[in-house]
């Protein structure tokens, strides 16, 4: 591989060292200069100057009295068009979007008067020049509309195709994770200021920035060009602010308190509990020159101290119910950035930055039922740090180089409130997650640099990034062990002492580490990334402008290729072929935008491949899950050992007292032994797009796009065999971790937006359907397939497929200088998996997520068990039917206000802000993890599981509701009111 990326970077350093990283930041002004004939005006002279200082770029018309100004800084300017006989022009306020193409179109008259015209900030503008679905969220929208905890990554799903993703990392609770196009969260791509800000290890983005020091951002859903890369949903580049000639600071305070909010529906109010909730974020900013009009600073922190609570879930064994409540679940979350911003001459600059983040937090473990108890709770604390710095030259009016610096760490580490064995009951978790005592660590260096051409019709950027990640795991995953029951309380004195309680519970499975005494140590997870793309947008005529780009990637070492000779002999007889590194990841990207007449609507469309990066927990699965490291022993329960005849347990059966003693089984329940196909691939989607953009009146665009995304190569684990493994004593399966399956998705996204001060709104409207294969998303540390053998059975819907979505959010000023500002959501319910008895697979006649989607009503399923029944049911058991007016999935409504009044102050500004989420405190239900994100209990629990009883053949809990949006205090939940207060200067 030393060679190959060697290759790469050599080529990257012959072509200029151009990558991704300050295209993705940057923005690009054209336009087009005319005299009052309509005739082209060449060699006029373009001069941008920024509103803030600091800016200054030229160029000049070319023969077709068009111009083109690449890699600017996202900001306001004032443009000003200059040539000999023709007066003076100055465009004045234009904006600037990371990631867009402004458009600036002039017309010159006779020498005269200077002309000085201020651009609306109302102006609807119809993007004429490119073919990507996005949209770019502004600083006006950040700092008005009401967020609840404060993260600015919210507002993307005001964007149509985008929701709320299903929670996969056990390693950070807090973070916002994006669901795109379908996409589960794992593999979109967050960068900040152009440098990469991704959890390699698990997926999903690393640290968060404070909402004071964040400019604007843009998400491209679909269809981004070819400077982007390693996602194959969505791509995220933030732009935090910079400091201007104008010495400007800020500061604020928010307060939540438990008195001010409702209870959870889930809640039980018959408890008594009280609900332990307050918060308080304390924010400031400030920023000024360091030289005037050449150099600038700017600095922002943010401290939230918050006493939260989290559902759980708590067995009551007298009455034989689980009740619903709070434990406490406290965060402590400190953010800072610093950014410095120089000119050097007339063709230098360089950009810094330096920021950080320190969190701890009490939480849920992984879930894999649909509700923890207390003691399953984890304490977790994240550090992360980053620094990126980009020098950019100029090399003429027409070309400009940008080379980006970046490093990051972060390191994670997660321990147990309390230790014990994990109790698998079917309906919650109770005990000690199995997963923790865990910690990993990430460091990143990225070098990257874009070369941005402009020739005649042509825009020009050509580049490559080089990345290094080294990662590494500490696990005490499996020591303490892990019981598998197959009923949430006991019906029968199994072990004849006189009464029914939780000695005589049946268990199916154990499972606990073969090496108890020693954690699963992985260093040097390390991994190489290099890419390199070309991307052109050629106007070729004054109405059609083609995008074309291409881009290669490859990755050094997620195949685990460096160990490929450390892999237990037992299964190297099941790896076939020689393992090589995915060396063909050509993506293309092809499209075109057509904007005829008058430039008010634009036709625009497109195709291309692109590629998920593959994080380094697959190769933790082969190294870690290889039959010898970690040696996971699956043993028989109590179950096995029951007299058939008594109902009772021999002396010498395991008991919950003492559950580690049965005989060895044949990995059921188990991860097996992993390995990694050796014909793996990185995941790669197909994604098609058409659509329209329309300029309405008042000043408001309309969008609409067609998308369809075809993903292929997808991550499945499949039990391919089985080995006597002497390490565990007995059978263990072997189990392929391969990119064998695909993703549909297909969707009508339809947006409407009026950028104003005075009255601003965005609009969206997702309608979609998502199908998969699996619901843990590329990382198969679960059961498997129900058929090894025939994976279409696993066809089915995404565990988050939201068939419609819609959100409005606006801002106005209302009579009496108030500011006002909503946000409304409107949802589908998303589907649910319908699990045996024993939840540890779904019932096997069923599609993977059916109920809400297959099943419409409780009746419906009800038919299906009776057919099943009817033909001898499972592994000859009849299994429960659940009641005909049973909820599968619940839609979600929620509507959010801000109310503010400034008051000046002088030089200073005092804003007092009320907001209000979940106005009229709509109850709605949701889960958390990709096992059962409907929120409804989605086990087939047997109400006995005597079967002579009635309730053998009846679930009441089944359906009933377990957890609702956003938990006791996040988005959704129930209403709650924050108060708050801004300064600023």
């Amino acid at each position: 591989m030393r060679r190959v990326c060697g290759g790469v970077v050599c080529v990257a350093l012959m072509m200029g060292w151009a990558s991704t990283a300050a295209a993705q930041s940057s923005a690009t002004l054209r336009g087009r200069v005319r005299d009052g004939q309509a005739a082209p005006v060449a060699a006029a002279t373009i001069t941008v100057t920024g509103v803030e200082g600091g800016l200054t770029r030229a160029t000049v018309t070319d023969d077709r009295g068009e111009f083109v100004i690449v890699n600017l800084p996202p900001a306001v300017v004032d443009v000003t068009v200059a040539a000999g006989g023709f007066s003076e022009v100055t465009r004045r306020g234009v904006v600037l979007e990371v990631g867009q193409s402004a458009m600036v179109d002039v017309a010159l008259a006779v020498a005269g008067v200077r002309e000085s015209l201020m651009v609306s900030a109302d102006a609807g503008t119809v993007d004429t020049s490119r073919s990507v679905v996005d949209a770019v969220i502004p600083s006006t929208a950040i700092e008005a509309l009401p967020l609840n905890g404060r993260n600015f990554l919210e507002l993307a799903l005001l964007v149509p195709g985008n929701a709320p993703a299903p929670n996969f990392d056990p390693t950070k609770s807090n973070t916002v994770v994006i669901s795109s196009a379908g996409q589960l969260g794992r593999g979109g791509n967050v960068t900040i200021d152009g440098a990469d800000n991704n959890d390699d290890v698990v997926g999903g983005p690393l640290q968060n920035v404070t909402q004071e020091s964040v400019q604007e951002f843009q998400i491209a859903t679909q269809r981004f060009t070819a400077e982007s890369g390693r996602s194959a949903s969505s791509v995220i580049n933030v732009v935090t602010r910079s400091g201007s000639d104008r010495l400007r600071g800020s500061a604020s305070l928010f307060l939540r308190d438990s008195a001010w909010q409702g209870l959870p529906a889930t809640f039980d109010r018959s408890s008594g509990a009280s609900l332990p909730f307050d918060r308080q974020q304390v924010a400031g900013a400030a920023g000024g020159p360091l030289v005037t009009g050449r150099a600038f600073w700017f600095a922002a922190a943010e401290h939230r101290n918050q006493d939260g609570a989290v559902l759980v879930g708590e067995r009551d064994v007298a009455a034989r119910v689980i009740r619903r409540g709070v434990a406490a679940a406290p965060l402590d979350d400190t953010l800072w950035s610093t950014r410095l911003v120089a000119t050097f001459g007339a063709s230098d600059s360089l950009v810094f930055r330096y920021s950080g983040e320190h969190a701890q937090d009490v939480g849920a473990s992984s879930l894999d039922r649909a509700i923890g108890s207390a003691s399953y709770r984890q304490r977790s604390r994240n550090d992360y740090q980053s620094a990126v710095g980009t020098w950019t030259r100029l090399l003429g009016s027409t070309v400009v180089n940008a080379a980006t610096v970046s490093l990051s760490a972060f390191d994670n580490v997660i321990a147990p409130i309390a230790g014990g064995v994990q109790l698998t009951f079917p309906s919650m978790l109770d005990g000690s997650s199995f997963r923790v005592p865990q910690s990993t660590t990430q460091r990143r260096f990225q070098l990257a640099d874009t070369l941005s051409i402009a020739r005649g019709s042509h825009t020009l950027r050509l580049g490559g990034e080089w990345q290094r990640v080294d990662a590494a795991f500490d696990l005490g995953v499996f020591r303490e062990g892990r019981l598998e029951f197959v009923e949430d309380f006991a019906t029968f004195d199994h072990n004849g002492d006189g009464r029914v309680d939780d000695g005589d519970l049946l268990f199916a499975v154990t499972l606990r580490s073969g090496k108890p005494e020693q954690a699963l140590v992985l260093p040097d997870a390390d991994n190489h990334h290099v890419a390199l793309f070309i991307q052109d947008d050629w106007r070729v005529r004054s109405d059609l402008t083609l995008n074309v780009g291409l881009r290669y990637e490859v990755d050094s070492d997620v195949k685990n290729i460096s160990r490929v000779g450390q892999i237990n002999p037992l299964v190297q007889p099941f790896l076939q072929g020689t393992r090589r590194r995915d060396l063909n990841n050509l993506g293309p990207r092809l499209g075109f935008n057509w904007a005829p007449g008058d430039g008010r609507t634009s036709v625009h469309g497109g195709y291309g491949i692109y590629y998920d990066r593959v994080t380094l927990q697959l190769q933790s699965l082969e190294r870690g899950l290889d039959g010898r490291a970690l040696p996971v022993e699956v043993r028989a329960g109590n179950v096995f050992f029951l007299d058939s005849q008594t109902g009772r347990f021999p002396p010498f059966a395991p008991s919950t007292a003492n559950p580690f003693t049965g005989f060895i089984l044949p990995g059921a329940g188990a991860s097996g032994i992993n390995i990694i196909d050796n014909r793996l691939q990185n995941p790669a989607v197909q994604q098609f797009n058409l659509g329209v953009q329309r300029e309405l009146p008042w000043s408001t665009v309309l969008r609409v796009d067609g998308v369809h995304a075809l993903g292929t190569h997808f991550i499945i684990g499949r039990t391919i065999g089985e080995v006597f493994n002497p390490v565990v004593g007995g059978p263990d399966r072997v189990v392929n971790l391969e990119s064998s399956v695909t993703t549909h998705y297909d969707a009508l996204l339809v947006s409407a937006e009026r950028r104003s001060t005075r009255l601003g709104f965005r609009a969206a409207y997702t309608f979609a359907k998502a199908l998969n294969y699996a619901n843990d998303d590329q990382i198969p540390f679960a059961n498997g397939p129900i058929d090894p053998t025939n994976l279409r059975l696993e066809y089915g819907p995404t565990p988050n497929d939201q068939r419609h979505r819609f959100t409005v959010a606006a801002w106005t000023q209302a009579p009496g200088g108030v500011l006002v500002a909503p946000i409304l959501t409107l949802a589908s319910g998303v589907p649910m998996d319908i699990l045996m008895p024993d939840a540890q697979s779904r019932v096997p006649a069923f599609q993977r997520n059916a109920g809400g989607r297959l099943f419409k009503t409780g009746a419906d399923l009800n038919r299906a068990l009776a057919a099943i029944n009817g033909s001898g049911g499972i592994a000859g058991q009849p299994l429960p039917y659940v009641r005909d007016d049973v909820r599968f999935s619940d839609g979600f409504a929620a509507c959010d206000l801000r109310v503010s009044r400034p008051f000046s102050l002088g030089r200073a500004r005092i804003e007092p802000i009320v907001e209000l989420f979940n106005v009229f405190n709509v109850t709605n239900v949701l889960g958390v993890s990709v096992r059962n994100y409907s929120g409804y209990a989605n086990v087939l629990v047997r109400d006995s599981n005597d079967p002579a009883d009635a309730g053998y053949l009846r679930s009441s809990a089944f359906g009933q509701a377990v957890s609702t949006a956003g938990g006791v205090f996040g988005s959704g939940g129930p209403r709650a009111l924050q108060v708050a207060v801004r300064a600023s200067f």
